[in-house]
């Protein structure tokens, strides 16, 4: 059957330290990453793409949707992530279908990037004429640069504490953000239509440099309408009254916000409704798009993103309550779906996992500030056993910071074999690296008898050996995790306490803005395209915020490992390479992270769907662009 065509191989692959690539993948180099489109059941080549928009596609997603659609930097909900990139546009330097960043011409005029004799660099975009917000304002240069100060900002760090880092790297920034001065030095309107930035020397090299270009406009009418940028030989400023009450009323209201209710955006959706309640999200076309950087622009009338459930998604999918379930993984789901293709009624699309399953830990609460703890717990899980049950054989266990589509990870299989730990299933390297830890000790201070809970003396204080674990309800991984490690812990003189919770819940959590924080949480990641270790491990308080440093791990061997990439030129492979294998084997001695797997992934989509096509570098969000339905 056509479900077991690739199960020996992954089998095989799961019980290794690595897996060899199969399934018929194609790999994109040119961007550092392999993906592949793998086989597809592309039905539906009799149906012609239609001129106008028509039909409705409803896209089924496992996690939760929050109501937040401002940006990233408010919430890393990887469904709010994408569904972002649906409403905002126009980015001035986005990523291409095989994941090389490029200038797009829909937007960019002209460009120029000058090195300065001080070591700086100055970008200068010019943006083309007759581009609209979806409300028919002009979209211009002012657009760019008000993105750029409004980010940066004390007065927009006072919102929720936004991070206010999108101009982190350009000179100046510092005395903006500091609000000492109201000019921001680096950043220039030079004309109506055009802007610069300029970047700092110690940014310098970089390893994605043309992303120091990229800007996004932001409505300016909207968010600040009183206000108005101005330029100086001091730098671009924001006039009027800009204040921190102000962006609080016209972003962060809970009806009317722009970070709630963005209702003039100018991506290739516009936003319609949340019910919060459902979690389900309704976009609808935007008839002002003027194309992705191909020119394309969507033809699917409108979407609904829904919740679905792990145990019930495929069942929606059959009776037709979605349209698609994308980035399926796990064996129960992907045999189902797979059943529905051999049955001709569904279709499907696979390809490799940019990213992996995990627990992953809050290093900045004890005990799990401790890499022996971290590690300990490691080795209570059985990962080969663990991947084994919950996919199927569609995964192999991964041990460190990469995932099967990485054609670093591609280049290393045998280096990785012969460096890293594997943190194999071992009770007694467990309880070695607990005494060495100091958890030598019983509830009443005596040495610990070798069974039962152990205690540390912290500051005079004698503490349990206690974590706190975050899960969110009817997730397999949960339910598989918490059959396979209560039991190990307790052996080893751990106690583990389970926290069910929403996602919304669970996020706040992480990122510190919630009632309490958790010792782990079981999540998965996938990697950015421009992935940037440098700020994920960075120690500078300015990346422990925002979702970048979300272990919240201060370890300065880590940072300096991930340091050591940012300089490296795009083209420079081989360097980039040797530093990388040295990134992965300090982050595997730490144990930011457990890494569980990383999964070949399947999205599963209605017949009534054509021409889909995406791989770990151009996900659903980007795909939909060219798919269409029946109408």
């Amino acid at each position: 059957m056509k479900k077991t065509r690739l199960m020996s191989l992954l089998l095989a692959g799961v019980m290794a330290v690595s897996m060899a690539a199969c399934g018929g993948q194609a790999p994109v180099t040119n961007n550092g990453d392999s993906s592949a489109a793998g086989s597809s059941s592309a039905a539906g080549t009799e149906s012609t793409r239609p001129t106008e928009p028509q039909g409705q596609l409803v896209i089924g997603s496992t996690t939760q949707m929050g109501n937040d659609f401002y940006d990233p930097s408010f919430s890393n909900n990887a469904v709010n992530y994408k569904t972002y990139d649906l409403i905002h546009g126009y980015g001035t330097v986005v990523s291409d279908i095989d994941g090389n960043y490029v200038y797009d011409p829909t937007v960019v005029a002209s460009h120029t990037e000058t090195e300065n004799e001080d070591g700086t660099k100055t970008y200068t975009v010019t943006i083309n004429d007759g581009l609209v917000w979806s409300d028919g304002t002009p979209i211009t240069a002012k657009d760019y640069v008000f993105q750029l100060l409004l980010e940066s900002s004390p007065e927009m760090n006072g919102v929720d504490g936004y991070p206010s880092q999108a101009g982190y790297s350009l000179v100046g920034y510092q005395e903006f953000f500091n609000g000492e001065t109201e000019y921001f030095a680096g950043v220039h309107l030079v004309d109506e239509m055009t802007y610069s930035v300029t970047v700092r020397a110690e940014e310098l090299p970089y390893h994605y440099d043309i992303t120091y270009a990229s800007a996004m406009p932001r409505p300016m009418h909207v968010i600040a309408p009183d206000c108005d940028v101005e330029d100086t030989a001091e730098g671009a400023t924001i006039t009027g009254e800009f204040t921190t009450d102000l962006l609080l009323k016209t972003i962060n209201d809970t009806t009317t916000g722009y970070r709630y209710n963005p209702k003039v955006t100018c991506g290739p959706y516009l936003f319609e409704s949340f019910d919060v309640a459902s979690a389900q999200c309704t976009l609808v076309v935007n008839p002002n798009y003027a194309g992705d950087y191909r020119g394309v622009k969507p033809v699917i009338e409108k979407l609904i993103i829904k919740m679905v459930k792990t145990d019930t998604m495929i069942n929606e999918l059959k009776s037709g309550s979605v349209d698609l379930l994308f980035q399926c993984s796990g064996a129960d789901t992907i045999n189902g779906g797979l059943d529905l293709v051999d049955q001709g009624l569904a279709q499907d699309n696979t390809f490799f996992r940019n990213g992996y399953g995990k627990v992953q830990f809050d290093c900045s609460q004890f005990p799990t500030d401790s890499a022996n703890v971290r590690k300990a717990i490691a080795y209570c899980l059985d990962r080969n056993e663990f991947a084994r049950q919950y996919s199927g054989g569609y995964a192999a266990v991964v041990h460190s910071y990469y995932g099967l589509a990485q054609w670093e990870y591609q280049e290393s299989k045998d280096w990785i074999d012969q460096n890293l730990e594997t943190y194999e299933k071992n009770l007694d390297e467990a309880k070695a690296l607990l005494e060495a830890d100091g958890w030598t000790l019983n509830a009443d201070g005596t040495e610990y008898s070798g069974t039962g809970l152990r205690y540390k003396e912290v500051d005079g204080e004698l503490k349990p050996l206690v974590i706190e674990w975050a899960n969110t309800d009817g997730n397999p991984v949960s339910d598989l995790l918490a059959t396979m490690l209560p039991e190990a812990m307790t052996e080893i003189g751990m106690q583990l306490n389970a926290t069910t919770m929403d996602f919304p819940t669970l996020q706040a959590a992480i990122t510190h803005t919630g009632d309490k924080i958790y010792n782990m949480y079981n999540l998965a990641v996938g990697f950015a395209l421009a992935s940037s270790p440098w700020y994920y491990y960075s120690t500078d308080p300015v990346w422990m915020q925002g979702g970048y440093n979300s272990n919240w791990i201060a370890d300065e061997e880590l940072e300096a490992a991930a340091e050591a990439l940012k300089p490296i030129p795009f083209d420079d492979k081989e360097t980039w390479l040797t530093a990388w294998q040295n990134f992965i084997a300090v982050w595997n001695d730490k144990m930011p992270d457990i890494p569980l797997y990383s999964d070949e992934y399947y999205d599963f989509f209605s017949n009534k769907l054509h021409g889909w096509y995406s791989t770990s570098v151009w996900e659903w969000s980007r795909a939909v662009l060219d798919a269409w339905v029946d109408a």
